[in-house]
């Protein structure tokens, strides 16, 4: 959460503004000033020898609270388990990622000798002079960094996500660097995911870790520019990717993150770590970018529980996965809602033969703005979990060799202009410069299965079928002569009017983006028609064909309809009557088998 603390407005301006105030208020604990590796118990709120609040002190925390509990759950057991928790979380943060402890005031050389207790206030307890909130972290007048936390947020077992995000507010601090304010809360919440996915993250003998936060507002939005404020506290698996460095590149890993805490440089974010690490932010992002496909960090299959809940609500596959439109000359473009801001990405799913030997994409560019850029790249997801890249382009064409295992194939494209800033708006509906581009989609070295009429081998059923006709015609192979052909079976539904529905159910699955209706019109009820609609069976209910071409009533003819391939053991078509019964005399359906 934003500390109280004015001069954070910019986290880490506070670090290079001297702190007013004389240290006074550092009154030790007499027994606990014996050795230099003795931790200090401090306060600069309240007198240490102060009856009317309460105290209780671990190796390098000191808990203060007063003697009004509001909500009637601070014990001191509960006490003793959070300081617990905090000499985890310190010890994670300090000993293991290796950053500098919160013991030394900031207006005090780093090497000091003298170390102090960190204070944690419980709010709600009757301490007036502590401001009230959830939980923040701020900065006292002697320039140490203390928390103030709200019983609720202080869980203890499991220790409570809250506490390693405050105090990692206070780590940064401490780092004396500059981090700018976007920045602030995606990294403190950095810090708590690799908390989460250690083994610190336990109490007592029970270990809770390795696992994982989530970052579903980036997911949800991931062609916005961030931090934004849609996803400004969940932009950290940029970082995540800096600091697992799967790609090997120059300079990138845990100890970048530490430069980046503890540099007091002006630049932006994304400068400061091209600056630290000697590579182009334009490469993280474009590495970062197309690992978000299959979540493939360290932690990949808690990542994926997430990313799969988020899929069981058929809403959310728009929002995570980006379709391109034709623009009726052989390219496709990206929708100008969906084109990403910097540092955005869309997620581009391929339809390929998987029988092909190889994928080409050309990529272009369309954005008039100037230093516009781009790091693309093709990303294939085997049948066993594996991920596999192209090599990263930003103009042209690049291609990618298909395996017999690859299961999926998506294009990732990410927004990198030369100039990448710090956007500092918090307006939720606020909107960055957007990059637009086309595409072309081929493949080579084909050798696809033959493309035949299916519905021979399907069994057809109807939400209603007068006795007198056949609901069996639908398949039979008889191709009429004309919409009024009565020398064969056919399929009709008087005396019913309103929306009726035909389907195919198969013993397989099959791969369809075809079908031929030819429509049955007697003139005597029933007739084409007003509208209708093509669907499939996607596991769980059923859903409208994407891209749907066609959709025609002409009588006396086949009706072509063709749309996005879709692979499925049912089809339908949704019928809406033009106040008359409706009637087909013959549905094919064009499709392949699928493995």
């Amino acid at each position: 959460m934003r500390p109280k603390n004015p001069f954070r407005l910019f986290a880490g301006v506070i670090l290079t503004v001297a702190m007013l105030g004389s240290t006074s208020s550092v009154k030790a604990e007499t027994q606990n000033a014996s050795s230099s590796d003795t931790y200090i118990a401090r306060d600069a709120f309240y007198d240490m020898n102060d009856t009317s609040v309460n105290r209780l002190s671990s190796e390098h925390f000191q808990i203060i609270w007063g003697k009004q509990d509001e909500t009637g759950t601070v014990t001191r057991e509960f006490v003793k388990g959070n300081l617990e928790n905090l000499e985890t979380i310190r010890d994670f943060y300090v000993n293991e990622l290796g950053f500098y402890d919160t013991s030394v005031s900031v207006n005090s050389p780093i090497n000091s000798k003298t170390h102090y207790k960190t204070n944690l206030y419980i709010n709600k307890t009757g301490l007036s002079k502590i401001a009230s909130d959830w939980a923040y972290m701020s900065s006292d007048r002697d320039g140490f960094a203390y928390m103030a936390v709200e019983p609720g947020a202080m869980r203890v077992d499991p220790p409570s996500w809250v506490i390693p995000h405050e105090y990692a507010h206070a780590i940064t601090m401490h780092q004396r660097g500059i981090v700018s304010n976007p920045w602030y809360e995606t990294t403190a919440n950095w810090f708590r995911d690799q908390y989460l996915g250690s083994t610190y993250y336990r109490y007592g003998t029970t270990v809770y870790g390795p696992t994982s936060d989530f970052f579903q507002p980036i997911v949800l939005n991931s062609e916005y520019y961030f931090p934004h404020m849609k996803n400004y506290y969940d932009a950290w698996p940029f970082l995540l990717y800096i600091t697992e460095n799967p790609d090997h590149m120059k300079g990138l890993g845990l100890d970048l993150m530490r430069k980046m805490f503890r540099d007091t440089g002006n630049d932006t974010m994304f400068d400061k770590l091209s600056r630290l690490s000697g590579t182009s932010t334009k490469d993280m992002l474009g590495g970062y970018a197309r690992r978000m496909v299959t979540m493939d960090f360290k932690r990949q299959s808690s990542y994926l529980n997430y990313l799969n809940e988020l899929l069981q609500d058929s809403s959310n596959y728009d929002k995570i996965y980006t379709t391109l439109t034709s623009t009726g000359d052989g390219w496709l473009k990206v929708p100008e809602a969906k084109a990403p801001m910097q540092g955005g990405y869309n997620i581009i799913p391929l339809d390929i033969n998987r029988n092909s030997e190889q994928i080409t994409v050309d990529f272009q560019g369309t954005s008039s703005v100037s230093g516009a850029d781009y790091r693309v790249s093709i990303v294939t997801k085997t049948k066993n979990g594996d991920t596999r890249y192209s090599s990263t382009w930003n103009n042209g064409r690049n291609s990618m060799k298909l395996q017999k295992e690859d299961e999926k194939a998506y294009l990732v494209v990410c927004a990198t202009p030369d100039t990448m800033l710090d956007l500092t708006s918090f307006d939720l509906d606020a909107t960055g410069t957007r990059y637009p581009y086309k595409i072309q989609v081929s493949t080579s070295g084909d050798n696809p299965p033959e493309t035949k009429n299916i519905a021979l081998e399907a069994t057809a059923s109807t939400s209603y079928c007068s006795s007198w006709e056949s609901i069996d015609a639908l398949n039979d192979g008889f191709d009429p002569i004309s919409s009024n052909d009565r020398t064969h079976r056919v399929y009709g539904n008087w005396p019913e009017t309103g929306t009726q529905w035909v389907q195919y159910d198969f013993t397989q699955n099959y791969t369809i983006s075809q079908c031929d209706i030819y429509w049955f019109k007697d003139d005597q009820g029933i007739d084409v028609p007003s509208s209708y609609k093509i669907q499939y069976w996607n596991g769980s209910k059923w859903e409208n064909v994407k891209n749907a071409s066609g959709l025609k009533t002409n009588i006396n003819q086949y009706n072509t309809t063709t749309f996005k391939p879709v692979t499925t053991k049912s089809l339908r078509i949704q019928m809406v009557s033009n106040g008359a019964s409706t009637g087909i005399l013959e549905w094919k359906v064009l499709g392949v088998a699928s493995n």
